[in-house]
């Protein structure tokens, strides 16, 4: 697993695609950060910071995943993983390690601006930390989602276009809940199906909005935003990303046998 973690670590700096995250990431921040500064001077928010990157996952994890298997398909080099004596589990967990220090790397702008916030006699509160932690558990369950998208194709645009599509919807899941229920509703009520009342009505299409909801990672951890911390957003997205990760192990598993 420390080989794998080595190697693929340091592959994002042989290649564009680390430089590219990183500055990517640290130019969004520091556009942010610069605003904040300009239009409140006696007011800065590192958490609305952290708060706002979370919305450029859906463009920099699918970066950062593409090529984990997808390369190593494209180049042949994947029949090396199934023929080493070590287990496959070691292959998947020091991929998703190397892609998760990368996008912890990512942060280093962030907290370059806590610095010049606590030496300007600003404050960095809970708030600041709950949301690097939110930032980071949301990260790994998104990883997780791209290494699976990478495991299932040797098309590295194939791979990021449907790790896109994916966490797109894990980013509106909020809207998407709200929508299916109000749709659920006027359904009920134009065809009068099962002659429910207009409360049971109302009561079935908030259960889907709420069943819906529930799945939504970013509103779980919008608790951190504000200094509250909770365990279960913790436990939520670290079980769905080992859920996703044993699902990319056993899709490898499944083809290192085939070769045998």
């Amino acid at each position: 697993m420390i080989a794998v973690f080595k190697r693929e670590f340091l592959s994002y700096f042989r290649t564009p695609v680390g430089w590219v995250a990183i500055c990517l990431l640290g130019a969004i921040s520091g556009y942010y950060f610069s605003g904040m500064l300009a239009y409140s001077m006696a007011y800065v928010n590192i958490a609305m910071e952290i708060n706002y990157l979370r919305t450029f996952f859906v463009i920099l994890i699918p970066i950062i995943t593409m090529r984990l298997f997808s390369e190593e398909k494209k180049n042949g080099t994947e029949v090396l993983f199934y023929t080493m004596p070590y287990s496959m589990k070691g292959v998947v967990l020091g991929k998703f390690l190397a892609a998760f220090a990368l996008q912890a790397m990512m942060l280093i702008s962030v907290f370059s601006h806590m610095i010049i916030t606590v030496i300007c006699q600003g404050t960095i509160n809970t708030a600041t930390w709950g949301s690097i932690i939110g930032y980071l558990v949301l990260a790994a369950l998104f990883i997780s989602v791209g290494m699976l998208t990478s495991a299932l194709t040797e098309n590295q645009i194939m791979s990021a276009v449907v790790c896109f599509v994916i966490i797109l919807v894990f980013e509106r899941m909020a809207s998407i809940a709200e929508s299916l229920s109000s749709i659920f509703k006027s359904f009920l009520k134009i065809t009068h199906l099962f002659g429910l009342s207009e409360g049971s009505i109302y009561n079935a299409g908030e259960a889907i909005r709420s069943g819906i909801s529930w799945l939504d990672p970013y509103s779980k951890t919008s608790c951190y935003t504000s200094g509250v911390f909770k365990i279960v957003p913790i436990i939520y997205c670290l079980s769905f990303a080992a859920l996703f990760m044993f699902i990319t192990y056993r899709v490898l598993e499944k083809k290192r046998w085939s070769q045998s």
